[in-house]
């Protein structure tokens, strides 16, 4: 082929104007002859689309059938929790007035109140029994900053 109808179907092909049979011709002139210097990188680029034509793509589809497996038990443990919740709410155990633990004897409502608010006052005087070392550290801070209380 001539050189210079070459360079003309390289300026198509760059210019996207090429149909399929041009470029096999190009295809075929780069792959086959011996090519002049300045056209050596269209050379490694028509060995690379023609063995890239060459390779076949090999892919496994994988099979729906795992995918909707998924699908199903989702959508069937969705079920089992909202039937659950449906059926097995216990209406029952809901609070009613006379369940609230109501002492009619005002002496005996007046010890159980002691009772609490001193358990109350033991776990709050626990807490505070640690405070002690916190009130040394301060102490111990001031006489290091120079500071007398």
């Amino acid at each position: 082929m001539e050189l210079d109808k070459i360079e003309k179907l390289l300026e198509r092909y760059e210019e996207g104007e090429t149909s399929l049979t041009e470029e096999k011709q190009l295809r075929d002139y780069f792959l086959n002859e011996d090519v002049p210097e300045h056209l050596r990188s269209y050379k490694l680029m028509f060995m690379f689309s023609a063995r890239q034509a060459e390779e076949k793509y090999e892919h496994k589809v994988e099979s729906t059938s795992k995918r909707n497996w998924y699908t199903w038990t989702s959508i069937a443990a969705i079920l089992v929790v909202a039937l659950g919740i449906f059926f097995f709410n216990d209406s029952s155990r809901s609070l009613n007035d006379g369940d609230m633990g109501t002492i009619s004897d005002e002496e005996l409502a007046l010890q159980k109140t002691k009772e609490t608010l001193n358990m109350v006052s033991q776990f709050m005087n626990e807490g505070k029994s640690d405070l002690v070392y916190l009130k040394e550290f301060n102490n111990t801070k001031n006489k290091i900053i120079k500071i007398e209380p």
